[in-house]
């Protein structure tokens, strides 16, 4: 199988989707592929070199398309955020199978096949090509689940606003956090691509020894030993869902704020909109998952009944389908 991987990650959600391809791409069993990502996105790129991953880099849709008809794949995978429809009618062209991740595009409805994670609820049945729910959300790595029998003595709480964090939800959440007078650790943790001054975060820590500014590309070393984790609606929920952590979800986006699955029924407290948020809805989600144990509990139990473990194989197998199910109609139509 010649395989065409167009990825692209955008500044609020981080960089998921590439850890997605990274555990895609050895599943697919293919050796035959080439991994598209616009020039611009530099973060990126140098996160895929750093996975020993061969990129494409492409100037424009134009340029992708010129070496998109030079490469001649048999199978596209599109995990680049939301489509056009002139761009994915054009790769349409070349007249094979196409899938998409996490597409609210109107190129979607051109796909043969899209995982929505990122879905909002209620689900559109009408679009049979699409799989709503969990299954498009591959693990990046094993992740054993916290013993989460008690509290710690502080209370520990993880703020954890991926990649380039546009809105400073970090530090509008550590801004709220400090004026709640009981004893807590607070760790917030930013990577190399936070957009903001990170000195403005260390002024806070200055005020207390129990806060810490960790700068990590690794944030679930971290929320492992956390008692709550304070992070937005894309990907991160998924990950603290893995460690059954309870969590409060500030949006940092207006598509997130839809999404169906960092809600109550699943575990999360839901604030909406970070950058609307008032600091006393904040402070009372927290104190409640502090001193109710039976609402910390119930979060807890929830996320228990989330097993992302077989998506990986589940998402080969719809793929490897559609690639033969693309095979079969053209045999008809010979």
């Amino acid at each position: 199988m010649k395989l065409a991987y167009l990825l692209n990650t955008l500044p609020h959600r981080g960089l998921y989707p590439a850890d997605r391809a990274n555990a895609l791409l050895p599943a697919l069993n293919t050796s035959d592929y080439k991994v598209f990502v616009p020039s611009t996105n530099t973060s990126l790129l140098n996160y895929l070199e750093k996975k020993h991953i061969k990129t494409c880099a492409f100037n424009n849709n134009a340029h992708l398309l010129e070496e998109m008809n030079s490469f001649n794949p048999n199978c596209i995978i599109h995990d680049s955020g939301n489509s056009e429809k002139d761009l994915i009618r054009r790769l349409k062209a070349l007249n094979c199978p196409l899938i998409h991740f996490d597409d609210h595009g109107d190129g979607g409805a051109l796909a043969d096949l899209v995982f929505q994670a990122l879905y909002e609820n209620p689900k559109d049945l009408s679009k049979e090509h699409f799989v709503y729910g969990l299954t498009g959300y591959i693990p990046s790595q094993a992740i054993v689940p916290k013993n989460n029998n008690t509290t710690q003595n502080p209370p520990h709480i993880v703020v954890a606003f991926p990649h380039e964090d546009p809105e400073n939800l970090t530090y509008r959440t550590l801004r709220h956090l400090v004026q709640l007078h009981i004893p807590l650790q607070i760790s917030v943790l930013v990577d190399e691509h936070y957009k903001h001054d990170i000195l403005d975060l260390k002024r806070f820590a200055l005020t207390r020894k129990s806060i810490k500014v960790i700068q990590t590309t690794t944030p679930d070393a971290f929320i492992t030993t956390s008692d709550i984790v304070i992070t937005s609606g894309s990907y991160m929920p998924f990950l603290v869902a893995q460690f059954q952590i309870p969590s409060i979800i500030l949006c940092a986006h207006e598509e997130e704020v839809n999404y169906a699955f960092p809600q109550e029924g699943h575990g999360f407290a839901n604030l909406g909109l970070g950058r609307k948020i008032k600091q006393s809805y904040l402070q009372n989600a927290v104190m409640e998952i502090i001193l109710h144990d039976n609402r910390r509990k119930a979060y807890i139990h929830k996320q228990k009944n989330f097993d992302f473990t077989p998506n990986l194989v589940e998402v080969v197998e719809l793929i490897e389908q559609t690639i033969a199910n693309k095979k079969a109609e053209e045999e008809i139509a010979r």
